[in-house]
């Protein structure tokens, strides 16, 4: 015979109630479960019959789910002989406080914790902890689940929060509110744990190969090793000036990069261009001021122009050294230069910092310009200095 065949039905258990003149409603007792269902329990109390416990006093799901069948459980007598002769049970005032115990023992030893996503605001997603309301910041997600495109606009930006809707993470708690009885969590907590183990095999300076994960303004993120992510600023993309990291990476595609710190916050940051030969070391080798540059004029700007050649060495040609005479209003430079113009430079100057002066004019009478706009840019200081 199934174990099915075996339960008692619900006429067998009615059958079995017999309600004691010593029981008082707001009485704790114990009892042991016989039957379990979505929405009640049935619970034989030695010496006195069944109690049963329905609807808002199970408490909620996740204490609930917990029950078995032959468990001892403690509830609360709110009423002595009901509709179905039985006694009226509530778990209430028990999961509450068993539950708020569990709570408080997991935020003191520091244990991690799931979460259930119920939904998501603009400053981070509401979430159920053993039953009780939480908040989880987004500055406070792991890596793997930091929203990273900083320019999406905030409708976007919550639709790709609310995906994660219905999903459980790992968290900690990191602060309790008795009067609001809610959760403050964090779940980067528990990614900086993990972090921190396994970043013990790498090194500064190691080569890791991953994927890109997000691309912003300022720079690419890369998740390697499975979950741990790092962050390519846009200075350490490439040699040249990279104006947007968009135009050369997209998400999920596969890069090398250095590992070049690791933060005591296990923050990673990592380089592409390290990995690339400096195209400056070979130009600067051989190049002295006097020499020709042939560029592409890449932008125009309020103080001059910058150029830009095939080896992708870069330099600045400034208003200054366009022409003999002075130029009175930076819009005079379009007259002088078009953006993708290729033209061919004179090389004033190129310094240790990688950095490049161009002329359109003749060298001797640059240099001269050159020198009058420092000795005068000299004398200003004193002036200061002396007021």
């Amino acid at each position: 015979m199934s174990e099915t065949q075996n339960r008692p039905t619900m006429k067998d258990l009615l059958q079995k109630v017999s309600i004691s003149d010593e029981l008082k409603i707001n009485d704790q007792i114990s009892g042991k479960i016989i039957f379990l269902a979505k929405n009640q329990c049935l619970i034989e109390i030695k010496n006195i019959g069944l109690g049963i416990v329905r609807g808002k006093e199970l408490y909620n799901e996740d204490f609930l789910s917990k029950l078995k069948i032959g468990e001892e459980i403690e509830s609360i007598v709110i009423e002595l002989d009901n509709e179905l002769g039985m006694v009226e049970l509530s778990f209430r005032a028990i999961g509450k406080d068993k539950i708020w115990q569990d709570i408080q023992q997991s935020f003191e030893d520091k244990s991690t914790v799931e979460a259930r996503i119920k939904d998501a605001n603009r400053g981070g997603f509401l979430v159920k902890v053993k039953g009780v309301d939480g908040f989880l910041p987004a500055s406070l997600l792991a890596p793997t689940h930091a929203i990273k495109n900083a320019t999406v606009e905030e409708n976007s930006l919550l639709s790709q929060m609310k995906k994660y809707v219905g999903q459980i993470f790992n968290v900690k708690i990191i602060n309790i509110n008795t009067e609001t009885e809610s959760l403050i969590l964090s779940e980067k907590s528990v990614s900086d744990e993990i972090a921190r183990i396994k970043l013990q095999k790498f090194q500064i300076g190691q080569t890791i190969e991953g994927t890109v994960v997000g691309v912003v303004d300022f720079g690419i993120f890369v998740r390697f090793d499975d979950d741990l992510e790092g962050l390519v600023h846009i200075s350490e993309i490439a040699w040249k000036k990279v104006e947007d990291p968009r135009k050369d990476y997209k998400i999920g595609q596969k890069v090398q990069a250095k590992i070049i710190d690791i933060d005591e916050e296990n923050r990673i940051n990592l380089s592409i261009k390290q990995l690339m030969q400096n195209p400056w070391a070979a130009f600067a080798k051989g190049t002295k001021p006097g020499g020709k540059f042939t560029g592409t004029v890449s932008k125009i700007v309020s103080y001059g122009a910058i150029v830009v050649n095939d080896q992708d060495i870069q330099g600045l040609c400034h208003i200054s050294q366009m022409t003999e005479e002075t130029l009175d209003s930076p819009a005079k430079i379009h007259d002088i230069l078009k953006i993708g113009q290729s033209k061919e430079f004179t090389i004033l100057s190129l310094d240790s910092d990688e950095k490049l002066y161009l002329t359109l004019l003749d060298f001797d009478k640059a240099m001269e310009i050159q020198n009058t706009m420092a000795n005068s840019k000299s004398e200003k200081v004193e002036e200061e200095a002396v007021s």
